[in-house]
């Protein structure tokens, strides 16, 4: 979604799915972990397994495929069948898009606590509990969300790139997960690996958690589409003034970056741009010259940094084609600056259902709580 005005869908569209309900006690029961995926069945069995050999998994699993497909969901079955689950497990299909998927996985999940992972991170022993408890020790209810420590990612030198930046004052600071007016945030890789707490302004979506209650008020924003870059630091914004976000540096999780399901450079770079100016204008309304200065340079220095790196090395062209993209963002923002108005977050009805008999049967038919697309249907969803 780039330089055009974003278009709620209309219409109803009943979502296809499927629950299975544990088999063996386990798993945390005030926390639902919900994993949006698309096309990457392989990253998905690989989190179960994970997942399965956690003492402290949550007891409820949501997965929300956005694929065309059905081999994820048909890969999931199979490890499904293989299993004494100690967690139920909810299979949602809906149309792709990262916000809409979690979104979705918001509606179709009960418990206090939401989590969130991408498909290609793997918690460790303790991540889900050591956040889990942070909010059960939060009695007033003041912390609104809590990261993870993406630990293979910690603890790294500040990048050239980023050592430029500074020499150029295209930031004031560097510093870790801390948000500054020209739409962006500190890197939370040069932060050493910490016990404790820490407060934040920016909570990555990738390893994060929710107290469910602030959906009440707040959903991801439906702005951005398909695979999407800066929707956690949108969110975490727009939170921020409900209560603390915080970074549990007990709570420990490995990234290990897929390829698949992500944009070409050329759609990269242009996203990047868009969805940075969205939030910029969303978040600064009234921007100061320096900033409105900062953030033009910065935009400007990458699609050099991009220029150079591909003259300097022709054969890595996916640079070109990302400076491109940039340049594109860049034109968009200046004729058709993005705009999207915020609809009022809702809680699903819980009132209707709807029959799909067949989908699957034996133990796997079990019913599946209210699941809805918020984007496309106020209607429900329940697989009896």
């Amino acid at each position: 979604m780039s330089g055009f005005k974003a278009a709620r869908p209309t219409g109803i569209q009943r979502l296809q799915g499927w629950k299975a309900e544990p088999s063996r006690k386990g798993g945390l029961a005030d926390c639902t972990l919900v994993v949006a995926t698309y096309k990457r069945p392989a990253k998905m069995l690989e989190l179960l397994k994970c997942l399965d050999g956690l003492f402290d998994t949550p007891g409820e699993v949501v997965i929300v495929d956005g694929s065309p497909g059905r081999e994820t969901e048909n890969a999931v079955l199979e490890w499904v069948k293989a299993r004494d689950l100690q967690f139920g497990l909810a299979y949602v299909s809906t149309p792709a898009g990262l916000t809409r998927q979690r979104n979705v996985g918001v509606d179709a999940s009960s418990r206090d606590y939401v989590f969130f992972l991408d498909d290609d991170c793997l918690p460790l022993p303790g991540y889900f509990s050591s956040i889990a408890q942070v909010f059960r020790n939060d009695e007033r209810g003041e912390v609104v969300a809590v990261c993870g420590s993406i630990i293979n990612h910690m603890g790294r030198p500040l990048s050239n790139k980023w050592r430029v930046r500074l020499f150029l004052g295209l930031l004031p600071s560097c510093e870790g997960l801390k948000y500054y007016p020209t739409a962006t945030s500190g890197p939370f890789s040069i932060v050493a690996p910490f016990s404790g707490l820490r407060p934040v302004d920016v909570v990555p979506g990738g390893a994060s958690a929710y107290r469910r209650t602030i959906f009440d008020r707040h959903r991801f924003s439906e702005f951005f589409s398909g695979y999407a870059q800066g929707e956690d630091l949108e969110m975490s914004r727009r939170i921020a003034s409900d209560g603390m976000l915080l970074w549990c540096g007990d709570a420990h999780v490995r990234h290990l970056p897929g390829t698949l399901g992500k944009p070409d450079s050329f759609q990269r770079g242009r996203m990047e741009v868009t969805n940075r100016y969205f939030i910029w204008r969303r978040h600064s309304p009234h921007p100061e010259l320096s900033d409105r200065l900062r953030f033009w340079a910065d935009i400007f220095y990458s699609m050099t940094c991009d220029t150079v790196g591909f003259v300097s090395k022709p054969r890595r062209g996916w640079m070109l084609r990302h400076a491109l993209g940039t340049g594109r963002g860049v034109i968009d923002c200046i004729f058709a600056p993005p705009k999207y108005e915020e609809p009022a977050a809702r809680k699903v009805p819980t009132g209707r259902t709807v029959s799909t008999a067949g989908r699957c049967g034996g133990r796997f038919a079990g019913a599946c709580r209210g699941v809805a697309d918020r984007l496309l249907s106020e209607d429900l969803l329940r697989v009896l």
